[in-house]
């Protein structure tokens, strides 16, 4: 069976054809080289381009705002052009591009390598007008050719998407076919029997995956997912610590696993699995406010200031690290500390309801009751529907106004 034959059993529409209305996103490390595809671009009649420094903030931006054709670096920041290709095949939530990597010359191994992970084409550095225009043509139509096995994943990603499980099943089924040394079908097939609840059945396919690629590394992640629902915690970790080790510093399989982990209350856990991070020089603001924040919630405040305060100096303009910290001062008594974090936030956010709610508690603790009633009651001229400062307000037996 070929791929074109999946085209016709399931029906895959034809893709708008190429041409200078496609939208195009640009992941480009360096300010100058951005700006210089930007521009070659908008001279070639490209008017719909979006630009990004670093691949995780790329990443970010085409799940909420997808492009048909995606132009990203191989030494992009945080997340580089390769990483970003395994995350976009295979997170369901993605709609995937037609991919071309910006990339120095390969070398034989280097441009196999690259072709295995489903790039379209490759962009060599220096770039010129020129080279632009047959690359991102080519790179799309390779991409949406009936004999591309990525147009039918997106296909079933797209019903993993609207929850019609049982095609999705169906389409993944069919690319083992297509693809039998691949491990990716039956981890799609994994995906579709796990959303279903049907665990032993999802167990089943992500290990004969594994079979398939022992290197493949959502297999881990997936399987992860599927013990942690069948209350094996501690296989669980160890999937999620065998997906980390095969990419130590991929920020994208953090956030996943900590939040996880810490929804599930497993603290002690998300520092182990925090801690592979750092050891392997993964130094990114995230990794430190959450390795912060679980030593808050152990009340390890003294590790956690340390942490949370390091956090906001790598990225000072992110509320939620900001107000992580503010909070820690505060349950570790240290009121006027906690105060000053909420001020230096409230100067840029003026009218945000939540750093304001939490400086008014605050002030409530460290016994500032008249100082809290005339916040409560600023956020209720902000948002007057705000019901956590009117009760508040009861609490304290004040007037809701003046």
């Amino acid at each position: 069976m070929e791929n074109s034959d999946l085209f016709k059993m399931f029906g895959l529409s034809t893709p708008i054809p190429f041409s200078t209305d496609l939208l195009i996103h640009v992941g480009e490390t360096h300010n100058e080289i951005r700006l210089i595809i930007k521009h070659h671009l908008n001279k070639l009649g490209f008017n719909n381009v979006r630009t990004d420094r670093d691949g995780h903030a790329a990443l970010a931006e085409l799940k909420v705002k997808p492009a048909h054709i995606a132009l990203e670096g191989d030494d992009l920041e945080i997340l580089n052009g390769y990483d970003m290709i395994k995350e976009l095949n295979e997170d369901p939530a993605v709609n995937r591009p037609a991919f071309v990597l910006v990339s120095k010359a390969l070398n034989k191994a280097e441009l196999m390598y690259a072709l295995e992970m489903g790039i379209d084409d490759i962009l060599i550095r220096p770039i010129s007008q020129g080279d632009l225009l047959p690359k991102i043509r080519n790179a799309y139509n390779v991409f949406i050719n009936p004999k591309n096995p990525e147009r039918v994943y997106e296909f079933a990603k797209s019903k993993l998407r609207s929850e019609d499980y049982d095609q999705a099943f169906k389409v993944y089924e069919k690319l083992t076919q297509v693809s039998e040394k691949a491990a990716r079908p039956f981890i799609g097939m994994a995906r579709t029997t796990l959303a279903k609840k049907n665990f032993e059945e999802a167990l089943k396919y992500v290990n004969q995956g594994i079979e398939k690629n022992e290197n493949y590394i959502h297999a881990y992640v997936v399987r992860a997912e599927i013990y942690s629902a069948l209350k094996e915690d501690a296989k669980s970790l160890e999937d999620l610590k065998r997906a980390l080790s095969l990419s130590p510093m991929n920020l994208v399989r953090y956030e996943g696993c900590t939040e996880a982990l810490i929804k599930q209350n497993r603290i002690d856990e998300c520092i182990q699995i925090l801690m592979i991070g750092t050891t392997a020089g993964l130094k990114h603001p995230y990794i430190i406010e959450r390795l912060g924040y679980c030593y808050f919630i152990k009340k390890d405040f003294a590790n956690a200031l340390k942490l949370l305060k390091d956090a906001v100096r790598q990225d000072p303009d992110n509320v939620s690290y900001a107000n992580s910290l503010a909070i820690c001062y505060r349950d570790s008594k240290d009121f006027e500390k906690a105060v000053q974090t909420y001020n230096q936030i409230l100067k840029k956010n003026p009218d945000n309801h939540l750093v304001l709610f939490n400086k008014a508690i605050t002030l409530i603790l460290w016994e500032k009751k008249d100082e809290a009633i005339k916040i409560l009651r600023r956020i209720l001229k902000i948002d007057a529907n705000y019901t956590k400062a009117k009760d508040k307000l009861q609490e304290l037996g004040a007037s809701l106004e003046e």
